[in-house]
């Protein structure tokens, strides 16, 4: 495998030519949409209290709402750049 993509530094992309742009105003964005919606199913998941099982379950919360949202903003990132690329 002198030869292959493990030595020579290169991955193989399978058809992808385009890099998809994170702009800063995403990363607020999953932040602020992950956060306030993980305090809100832990406040539906459990009694507000201030321990630490609350906490975490803020943090499972938040962290599976970025999980699954990550990719519907960048989708849609995408396709607004190409909306305002035709206008």
């Amino acid at each position: 495998m002198k030869d292959g993509y493990l030595f020579s530094g290169t991955v193989p992309t399978a058809g992808m030519d385009e890099e998809v742009p994170v702009e800063r105003i995403d990363l607020y964005a999953l932040a602020l949409i992950s956060t306030v919606g993980g305090i809100l199913i832990a406040v539906w998941m459990m009694p507000l209290a201030i321990t630490p099982e609350f906490f975490v379950a803020i943090f499972v919360s938040s962290m599976l709402i970025a999980f699954f949202i990550f990719i519907p903003i960048m989708g849609a990132r995408l396709f607004i750049d190409d909306w305002r690329a035709e206008s």
